[in-house]
């Protein structure tokens, strides 16, 4: 994959001097190429030991190595046989695959790598991450070289590519390097600015038509907050967009509701609903998902978990002072992004509301607009904004993490240094330069000449105190390095507008003093030279499992975290009753979890949870549970004697459509699930135990998205499965459609006649194919306005 991309990069280079030299008047593609490619090599640059193979970024992995590294190979491995994986049998006991927006297999960059290398490896995980950063910084230097400002023209290029990289490095990107779908989004973000930007300013609809295929495209990787952080983007831009446009012009009202207002609605209307249709496919399951699953109870103080709090604020110049990665976090705080997106970024920006003339601060109010947003949205509990949109924004409230709404402010920030840069290199400075002078004098004597000499005072006072010693000690270096860097901005700053040197060289420095303070404080944070995938290499405990535990599932929910991946299941092709920590997992399954009561009830036996994988001598209930396997090292396999098969036949039956009751029920020590279900719907008539005889269940056949068996009942009664129930499962008996129930609270059961039957299970869930309706319809529509589209130039705003 290096080598690939090294062969992209020299590809562009060479393309792009052959326009040059071939073609005159293409000479600013070709730059525009060669910038890209030095965008390429600096990427490369920033991660070169981890994309060496030297270490791994994030140290432990995180999302990447625990959550979507199995997830993504499950998915690959399903598309290898053929099968669209809208079922995920191998966690939780069994959850919807296509309602989990995280699970992103059909995001295009991700189908690609699963048809062509099913068997990836870990490594690549971390190649697609840093692969989407790098796309968002060329996205932002799309964004930056298509606005046009008020002379016309977007701003150099060099300032374009400063902007470029204080946003794909920013802190609000960067600390999420782990969270490949979360990053995968929002790198679309400026591209889809950038295509709506040109829709409003042109009135073309095929803009409009554009910017929606990109949502679309991004939100197919898998992040719903930052699907929406991209429509709040597009909200507000557009607002305030219209406001500018109406205090620069002052048209008149006829004039303003034709040749403005109507315009503009109808590319936001265009714009959004495309891009509603086009995600249908994930977009409605996940609705409906969301209905089942404990994220849809969560409290306003769960919602704010992971705020900005007010004296992280600090990250503007640093953000190091309390820690940048989890090894040595230390504040009061939780860890969260921070606002950084470099020194020179902050003070640039300043530049650029101050230097610029009356005309073009007029154009950047909407890049102020949404910098301040999401500044202020971060701040989350410490902020009453937040709470106002979690009681008035429909799927606001099942959101956490509110300082991830600082994207927008990195957003905004790089586009008004870049700004502030080209104004720099022009020699521009039509207002006066009086507030940057002040800010820049003002904070560079803060930082060297009170806040630094503090920190060096408090390390010689807290050297006997090796805590506070490491404290101090990381805070020092923090502002030390963001002093180094705002004077040597000053210097620049101030020696270019003194006319020491040129505006390209100015911009090259400005550049490097970026691109060091960026890698300082980011390129080596939370690395490790430890394999984060050694949780899942446990090759005879896979081996055992596959030839012995056919038909079962495993509990390794035991405590042993650190020596087994929780989601190793849907790696290695196991069943497992539980997986990592997941706020979209089906509560009706955790609550049946929580309540069976230990594994030595009934009620845990009936999870069919035949396996357990735990510590060599963990202590387990007696007479129950056997070794099975004793793997090298600390890991050993036990075997449950009572846990029930996958599916059996009961002839008793009582019904209970209040799942708390019913679970209440089940509790009861008299409950035997071998011998009668709990019915959770109304009309159902209970079914006492009868005399009959043995009957027998077999599952015959199963692949993700269903399953046969083979069922001979001696009377009438119910097939139950140890399947976790969820609507879109749908089931024939001897070839007749037949009600799939909620049963023992969490379970499947289906009722079937005295005899032999054939049952046979599939998931087709409604919205899945409701979606695919909606995305032939937005696949129509957005054909329609890329090959027809009303297109008239507007001098707005």
């Amino acid at each position: 994959m290096a080598l690939a991309a090294l062969g992209l990069f020299w590809l562009l280079v060479l393309w792009g001097a052959w326009l040059r030299r071939e073609r005159p008047a293409w000479r600013g593609l070709a730059r525009d190429l060669l910038a890209g490619g030095l965008l390429f090599l600096l990427t490369l640059g920033f991660f070169w030991r981890t994309l060496s193979g030297d270490v791994y970024q994030p140290a432990d992995g995180g999302d990447l190595v625990s959550f979507l590294f199995p997830t993504y190979r499950f998915a690959a491995e399903q598309l290898r046989q053929g099968v669209l994986p809208l079922w995920n049998p191998h966690l939780y006991g069994g959850a919807p695959f296509i309602s989990d927006i995280q699970a992103g297999f059909l995001y295009p960059p991700n189908l690609i790598l699963f048809v062509v290398k099913p068997d990836f490896a870990y490594p690549t995980m971390q190649w697609l991450a840093i692969g989407h950063l790098y796309w968002a910084g060329l996205g932002l230097y799309v964004l930056l070289r298509t606005v046009r400002w008020a002379d016309g023209q977007p701003v150099a290029r060099p300032a374009a590519l400063f902007g470029a990289l204080a946003f794909q490095f920013s802190d609000p990107l960067l600390i999420h390097l782990g969270n490949l779908n979360l990053i995968a989004v929002l790198s679309w973000l400026p591209w889809v600015l950038a295509a709506y930007h040109r829709a409003l300013v042109e009135r073309n609809l095929r803009w409009a038509a554009l910017a929606a295929l990109l949502f679309a495209v991004g939100n197919y990787a898998g992040h719903a907050q930052s699907s929406l952080y991209i429509g709040l983007a597009i909200g507000i831009y557009t607002v305030v967009w219209v406001g500018a446009a109406i205090r620069g012009r002052r048209p008149a009202t006829g004039a303003l509701w034709g040749g403005l207002l109507r315009p503009t609605l109808q590319v936001a209307l265009v714009c959004l609903a495309a891009t509603g249709l086009l995600t249908a496919p994930i977009l409605l399951p996940a609705v409906e998902l969301a209905g089942y699953t404990e994220r849809s109870h969560f409290s306003y103080q769960e919602m704010v978990d992971f705020s900005l709090a007010p004296t992280q604020a600090l990250g503007l110049v640093t953000p190091g002072f309390f820690g940048r990665g989890p090894a040595l976090h230390w504040s009061l705080w939780q860890r969260v992004e921070t606002p950084f997106a470099g020194v020179a970024t902050l003070l640039l920006a300043i530049a650029g509301v101050t230097l610029a003339g009356s005309a073009t601060r007029r154009l950047l109010w909407p890049w102020i607009a949404l910098a301040l947003f999401g500044f202020i949205t971060a701040l989350g509990v410490y902020a009453i904004l937040h709470g106002w949109m979690a009681l008035l924004m429909p799927g606001f409230d099942q959101l956490r993490a509110p300082a991830r709404a600082l994207i927008l402010w990195t957003l905004g920030l790089a586009v008004l240094s870049a700004v502030g840069l080209d104004q720099i290199m022009r020699a521009q400075t039509p207002a006066p330069a009086k507030a940057l002078d002040f800010v820049l004098k003002a904070g560079g004597l803060l930082l060297t000449g009170v806040f630094a000499p503090l920190l060096y005072v408090a390390l010689l006072l807290t050297q006997q105190q090796p805590e506070a010693f490491l404290r101090a000690s990381v805070a020092a270096l923090a502002v030390t390095l963001a002093a180094g860097c705002w004077l040597a901005t000053w210097a620049l700053v101030a020696a270019r507008r003194a006319g020491w040197f040129g505006g390209g060289l100015a911009a090259a420095l400005l550049i490097a003093v970026l691109y060091l303070d960026l890698a300082a404080a980011g390129a080596y944070t939370d690395i490790s030279s430890t394999d984060p995938t050694r949780g899942y290499q446990h090759p005879e405990i896979v081996s055992f499992l596959r030839a012995e535990g056919a038909g079962y599932r495993i509990d390794a929910d035991t405590g042993i975290d650190d020596l087994w991946q929780p989601d190793a299941a849907a790696l290695h092709g196991l069943e497992d009753i539980g997986g990592v920590a997941n706020p979209l997992a089906l509560a009706h399954w955790q609550a049946l979890l929580a309540a069976t009561g230990g594994r030595h009830t009934r009620l845990y036996d009936m999870l069919n949870a035949g396996y357990l994988v735990a510590r060599d001598g963990t202590p387990l209930p007696e007479g129950k549970f056997e070794l099975a396997f004793d793997a090298p090292g600390e890991l050993a396999v036990y075997r449950n004697a009572d846990a029930l098969p996958r599916a059996w036949v009961v002839h008793a039956a009582r019904a209970e459509a209040d799942p708390s009751a019913a679970l209440r029920l089940m509790q009861d020590e008299t409950f035997d699930p071998s011998r009668v279900v709990v019915l959770h719907a109304d009309g159902v008539a209970p079914m006492e135990a009868s005399a009959a005889g043995p009957s027998a269940a077999a599952v015959v056949a199963a692949h993700a998205n269903g399953m046969t068996v083979q069922v001979n009942a001696s009377a009438p009664g119910y097939l139950v499965l140890s399947e976790v129930w969820y609507p879109g499962w749908r089931a024939t008996v001897n070839g007749q459609p037949t009600a799939v129930l909620r049963a023992n609270h969490a379970l499947r059961a289906i009722p079937i006649p005295a005899g032999e039957a054939t049952v046979v299970l599939r998931f087709a869930p409604q919205p899945w194919r409701w979606g695919l309706a909606g995305l032939g319809i937005g696949l129509v529509l957005l054909g329609l306005f890329l090959v027809v589209s009303t297109s008239k130039y507007s001098s707005y705003p």
